[in-house]
């Protein structure tokens, strides 16, 4: 039986006025979302911006040459309607690349 190859995938928190517990507990779960879904998560890109960096994500996601990027969930990014859309299509469309959201968001 072979071993299935596992894609690289990479994280991304916005962590912002967070304690580093809640840093953590973020970390864990794009960890145990990867181990699940056949990824393998390479990094965790860490911004402290109040805005989004769109333009400095999709540098990264370039260079990186990202195909998977797991997030805890769009609201984590951004509460805000257009600035999410604004992200999904940096993400997408821009960099080609597919979101995952490790956790469901309560609302």
């Amino acid at each position: 039986m072979s071993r299935q190859e596992l894609e690289p995938a990479y994280g991304y928190l916005r962590v912002l006025n967070l304690p580093d517990g809640e840093v953590e507990v973020l970390e864990k779960q794009l960890h145990e979302y990867a181990n699940t879904h056949n990824l393998r998560l390479l990094e965790i890109r860490k911004d402290q911006y109040r805005l989004l960096r769109l333009g400095e994500l999709g540098t990264w996601l370039f260079e990186k040459q990202v195909q998977h990027l797991i997030i805890p969930s769009a609201g984590h990014v951004t509460t805000h309607p257009i600035a999410r859309m604004l992200f999904y299509e940096a993400v997408c469309l821009d960099a080609r690349a597919e979101v995952h959201e490790a956790c469901e968001e309560v609302l």
